[in-house]
């Protein structure tokens, strides 16, 4: 910018001349003196404001005097560009533009404090000679401190995260973005050139149709709408990468061209860690249904040799062999049960659990076939809502119940007419309540020993004590009733 001054008269204040219209502007306004000192002529009210050096006389005073730099390398570069700008003026008689650079200001408390400005210098012309220069300034201070936030908070991010940020043009194809980026696909620096195209070429084929689909979902959307990509992509190494991209569409302060701006996430070491965790859980999974088979087997086994030997002792005879195979009898009914929990176990959300329902159901059946009882002579019901519990939980629970029905059978006299009933149902309060019944053959006070040692009492008390669960027994008109209540949870 140059400013031709007017012929003024030798009364005329040459300050007053240079300070016409000036004085109103909104930008901080200096004139100097392109002599060594720099002698500062004038300023505005917006300079003063602006300079924190509101009421102070300046007129007549070195700039550097007046507005002392740092002893420091930023206060050095400071007074270079200054000088530096002058010196470009005298020489080429050409307006300078500089900045945004450092300049910093004495605070009221005697320190320095950083300052940025986007300065213009103007040569002020009188009969073809430079006879002042006129500055103005912007503080430029928070944007830049902003933008240099911005960037330690980018490089931050793609040092420890692997993120990297990018802009792209869908117009034009043009793709602006971090190195990291080239790596996540595999080209060498420089390799890939400007353009998106390459990179959309990496992307896997049965990922791609979805990428190309959310870039035209967002570009239809408002700004403001993120667009969201997850995809593979196959290395000419023969490696797969997983990456991410997060992103919106934006205007480009430079070109004001709609862009998606956003950042890439390289996820190929947690999604490697997430499969190989998913491998192990499998295994496992596989391990803990190896296992309860082979368990399941081995309760067989022991079921097949209690039996053997209770078909010896009743080809023995007698009174101490009889009472031998009922003990053998209560033996295997115990077994029986925790081998129809092996068998029902499943593993669900990485927790081995057991489907409440199909285990009573295998102990119905079993308990029906051992005692040879018909199909009538012992009934199962149960709600259609699936109840599902630990395996540790559904052992304790299966032998107390074995127990009692058990028990029921050898009370009971269970028969077509006179069947014996397990009822299972969840209460309002969400517990478990499991009812057996059947029929009251003794004229005395039922009990629940299923033999003479009173072990089954023993059983069903530790078992109730160890998973929670309360137990009542009852007669209930010509029948006599268990009820097992046990709180479920979650």
């Amino acid at each position: 910018m140059t400013i031709d001054v007017p012929v003024f008269d030798e009364t005329d204040s040459l300050n007053e001349i240079l300070a016409l219209g000036f004085e109103a502007v909104p930008f901080a306004a200096l004139f100097y003196l392109p002599d060594a000192k720099l002698t500062l002529l004038w300023r505005n009210s917006a300079h003063a404001v602006m300079s924190a050096s509101v009421g102070a006389d300046i007129s007549g005073m070195g700039m550097f005097e007046a507005f002392p730099p740092s002893a420091d390398a930023e206060g050095s570069d400071a007074v270079n560009f200054i000088r530096n700008a002058t010196d470009e003026i005298l020489r080429t008689g050409k307006p300078q533009e500089v900045g945004p650079a450092r300049f910093d200001l004495l605070s009221d408390e005697g320190h320095y404090v950083e300052h940025h400005w986007q300065m213009h210098f103007a040569p002020i012309r009188k009969d073809d000679k430079i006879i002042a220069i006129l500055q103005t300034a912007r503080d430029v201070t928070e944007a830049t401190l902003t933008a240099r936030l911005a960037q330690s908070h980018r490089r931050a991010a793609t040092s420890t995260a692997s993120v990297a940020y990018f802009s792209y043009d869908p117009e034009n194809d043009l793709f602006l973005r971090h190195d990291a980026i080239d790596a996540m696909f595999g080209f060498a620096p420089d390799e890939a050139g400007p353009y998106a195209a390459p990179f959309f070429e990496r992307i896997h084929e049965d990922d791609i149709g979805a990428v190309h689909k959310e870039v035209a979902r967002v570009l239809a959307a408002p700004h403001g709408e993120i667009a969201s990509f997850d995809y593979r992509v196959p290395l000419p190494s023969g490696e797969e990468r997983f990456v991410r991209i997060r992103g919106e569409i934006a205007t480009d302060p430079v070109d004001r061209r709609s862009k998606l701006v956003g950042t890439f996430v390289d996820l190929t070491d947690i999604e490697t860690a997430r499969r190989e965790l998913q491998q192990a859980v499998h295994v496992r999974e596989a391990l803990v249904v190896e296992a309860n088979h082979r368990i399941k087997n081995s309760l067989q086994i022991a079921l097949s040799l209690l039996r053997l030997q209770s078909s010896k002792l009743m080809m023995a005879g007698g009174p101490a062999a009889d009472r031998a195979r009922e003990a053998l009898r209560a033996v295997e009914s115990r077994v029986r049960a925790v081998a129809d929990v092996h068998a029902a176990i499943q593993i669900d959300d990485d927790v081995a659990q057991i489907d409440l329902v199909t285990l009573f159901n295998r102990l119905v059946l079993s308990t029906r076939k051992s005692a040879e009882l018909p199909e009538a002579a012992m009934i199962f019901n149960y709600p259609t809502e699936e109840i599902r519990l630990k395996s540790d939980t559904a052992i304790a629970l299966s032998l107390m119940l074995n127990e009692l029905l058990t028990n029921a059978i050898k009370y009971g006299g269970p028969s077509n007419t006179a069947p014996v009933t397990l009822d299972l149902e969840i209460t309002g309060d969400r517990s478990l309540l499991i009812t057996v019944a059947n029929a009251d053959l003794n004229t005395t006070e039922p009990s629940i020993d299923i033999d003479s040692s009173g072990t089954g009492e023993r059983l069903v008390q530790q078992f109730a004590a160890q998973i929670g669960a309360d137990i009542d027994r009852a007669k209930d008109g010509a029948r006599v009733v268990a009820r097992v209540t046990m709180p479920l949870g979650e």
